[in-house]
């Protein structure tokens, strides 16, 4: 099993959960402000999947049952899509009637690249499950 909640890098009910990259400035912040949730985190790409390139984190709200894949970019959108696809696959087994979204975090948003066809194929397939933002995403978890 990859998603074991030894391997987590959060506590069960942390208040904040921060996934960023050493010396990086791009970042996810989600908040569990009254600590209700049951969260695990994880980081994905290099630690617990190692032979293939997938999205950079996991964090997994098990008291509803929803798994958010966090890709941290610099620019290239194009591979964030992929790298969250990935993720996705790796992780689908182990979170059988968990619903996914994705989250992208970059440094330089730019538009011919958000207006590509294949994130905007990507961006009506996930509707409001997808959500892009530079530098710095903070979200309540809900």
């Amino acid at each position: 099993m990859l998603l074991t909640p030894e391997k987590s890098l959060c506590e069960k009910n942390a208040a904040i959960v921060v996934s960023r990259d050493r010396g990086a400035q791009r970042e996810h912040r989600a908040e569990n402000p009254q600590k209700v949730f049951d969260l695990r985190h994880y980081k994905l790409d290099g630690v617990l999947i190692q032979q293939t390139k997938c999205c950079d984190f996991l964090l997994i709200n098990d008291s509803r049952k929803k798994a958010y894949l966090i890709e941290l970019k610099g620019g290239n959108i194009d591979d964030a899509v992929e790298q969250l696809e990935a993720g996705e696959q790796k992780c689908k087994e182990e979170l059988i009637g968990y619903t996914f979204f994705y989250r992208i975090v970059c440094s330089k948003a730019k538009t011919h690249k958000i207006q590509n066809v294949k994130f905007r194929k990507f961006r009506e397939k996930c509707g409001a499950r997808l959500k892009l933002k530079e530098v710095c995403l903070t979200e309540t978890i809900d």
